[in-house]
């Protein structure tokens, strides 16, 4: 009977061995006239598929159940582990009639980074902020109410927003000197640090750019200028506003030269050709614009076929497949809109260029790197994921922004489409971008103009570590990279664009977490179904375990007669 008792604690024990759980207390304030409250936060984890569970009482607004699901995914980020092997149960109690709103976003992710890293938060330390892509810690609603509420409730310092405007904390402190420490923080590590004393910031070292990226990178800015040069010769100079665009284009290249920017050149002289094609297009006549129609139509039929044949082997392989992808896809959607009737030779020009970009990306074909499982399955799945990530954010901005995003949402139905002609690669980057692009309209909504400057310099520097942390793994994000140093350069000429290539820049750094690294022998450790096993085996062994002794005691019965 003792080893029964024995395997029957460890079969109600056995769900709990992986489970690790946390708490912290979060700010409440019920409507603009009402007085800040607390609300207790819980998060448990236990083995699973990465499936998100939210227990709220009161009821809880879909912005704050997105708001949640965005915050597990940045603390996963932040820590580079793999949550689809965990499932994750929040559980949020409150005195309000409701709980709404993600000004609870950072907390939520300082207590799963906690949960999942084992570390024990400060229950002196309470905060507020929501949470943005890059790590970024934004402004809320209700800051007096919720230092008040801190006050009150006894915490000895409260973490703010570091880009909140709107109020004077030097005034909002008078007479609480002695009671509450107000401290503003810009991003997770400088809270984590405030919550357990332990320093998370990572080393602001320059990026290590790779040397085969720059040489390639060279070439194909290069190629795309002499083309930019070529078409100048052929056209005279002008006063038009086309012709002085391309020009303006041509000079940032380059400056971009200069710094060594080569996806920059490249990208302006790409601007420039654009434009000065349009030019020498619009002085063709029908039968000169059917026979670069005819040709383009060709083309694309050969380069496409060639890119289809290219074997995948290393996360740059994907990358290049995916841009190169993306350019034959959008020069096809030109080409298509033409009418082969009435030829529009602007449209004839973007297809004609777009078309020469994807040839030109193509050099970059056999980079080399670390080679990454990248076969159909881990595809498949990674574009599902991208997708349902992209559709997430994008209903979360629309939130607060109704109709909006209404490209953006074509954008997934478009990388849905191409999930369902099989081209996995081309709905990860558009899905991807898709994403970045909400991720703009929530950046811009929940940061004052007047900080977008500094904001934007925050993001590059977590793009800086991300890109570091990838290049000690063998790795160099070749995408990542090339919007981060395009960001750069346009923040002389157009911080918005600045911003749009950030958030690019910021989604597409980290694409090898949704492929393993290829072995050859790779041991996938599955909890669940071990738990699983575990629980049928032993119930079984109790099964056979407890008839055994009922046969033994009707045996020794059966003798006494």
């Amino acid at each position: 009977m003792k080893i029964i008792k024995i395997i029957l604690i460890l079969l109600i024990m056995l769900p709990f061995v992986y489970a690790k759980s946390g708490r912290m207390s979060l700010l409440t304030v019920g409507g603009p006239d009402e007085d800040g409250g607390i609300a207790d936060l819980y998060l448990e984890t236990k083995p699973g598929t990465g499936t998100i569970y939210i227990d709220s009482f009161p009821l809880t607004k879909l912005d704050t159940q997105i708001s949640t699901r965005f915050a597990n995914e940045i603390a996963c980020d932040f820590l580079d582990k793999d949550c689809s092997k965990y499932d994750f149960f929040y559980t949020i109690r409150a005195k309000a009639t409701i709980v709404g709103g993600p000004s609870a976003g950072a907390a939520v992710t300082i207590l799963t980074i906690s949960v999942l890293s084992d570390l024990k938060l400060s229950e002196d330390t309470i905060m507020t902020g929501t949470i943005n892509s890059g790590g970024l810690i934004g402004p809320v609603a209700g800051i007096e109410q919720k230092i008040n509420a801190a006050v009150n409730n006894n915490f000895t310092k409260i973490l703010l927003p570091k880009w909140q405007s709107g109020f004077n904390i030097s005034k909002i402190q008078e007479g609480l000197t002695e009671k509450i420490i107000v401290v503003r923080v810009k991003n997770l590590e400088e809270a984590l640090y405030h919550f357990t004393g332990k320093d998370f910031s990572k080393n602001k070292e320059d990026i290590t750019v790779s040397k085969d990226y720059s040489e390639k990178m060279s070439e194909v800015a290069n190629t795309l200028c002499s083309r930019s040069e070529e078409i100048h010769r052929q056209i005279n100079k002008s006063n038009s506003s086309l012709y002085l665009s391309a020009e303006n284009f041509v000079n940032k290249s380059g400056d971009a030269d200069l710094k060594r920017n080569f996806y920059s050149k490249a990208s302006y002289c790409f601007s420039a050709s654009l434009r000065l094609r349009e030019i020498q297009l619009s002085n063709k006549n029908a039968d000169e614009l059917r026979i670069l129609y005819e040709r383009v139509e060709s083309d694309l039929i050969l380069v496409e076929n060639d890119t289809n044949n290219q074997k995948m082997k290393t996360l740059s392989d994907l990358e290049i497949y995916m841009i190169v992808k993306e350019r034959l896809s959008e020069a096809k959607e030109y080409f298509n809109e033409i009418d082969g009737k009435n030829i529009s030779y602007q449209t004839l020009a973007y297809a004609t260029e777009r078309l020469y970009s994807a040839v030109a990306w193509s050099e970059f074909f056999d980079l080399g790197g670390k080679e990454i499982e990248l076969n159909e399955n881990y595809l498949k799945e990674a574009c599902l994921k991208k997708v349902a990530e992209a559709e997430e954010r994008t209903n979360y901005a629309e939130l607060y922004l109704p109709g909006f995003l209404e490209s953006t949402k074509k954008d997934i139905t478009s990388a849905l489409n191409n999930y369902g002609k099989n081209e996995f690669a081309l709905c990860i980057f558009k899905a991807s971008k898709a994403k970045a692009e909400a991720n703009i309209v929530l950046t811009a909504l929940m940061i004052n103009e007047d900080d977008i400057e500094n904001v934007l310099l925050e993001k590059l520097e977590a793009i800086k570590k991300i890109i570091n942390e990838q290049e000690l793994n063998n790795i160099f994000p070749i995408l990542g990279y090339s919007y981060f140093e395009y960001a750069n350069s346009l923040m002389d000429y157009d911080l918005i664009s600045s911003l749009t290539f950030t958030e690019y820049a910021l989604e597409l750094s980290k694409l090898d977490m949704y492929f393993p690294e290829n072995k050859k022998f790779n041991f996938h450790f599955n909890f669940v179904g071990i738990q699983i096993f575990l629980f049928g085996f032993i119930t079984g062994v109790c099964f056979v375990v407890l008839i055994n002794l009922q046969k033994k005691k009707h045996k020794k019965t059966k003798l006494k007669f």
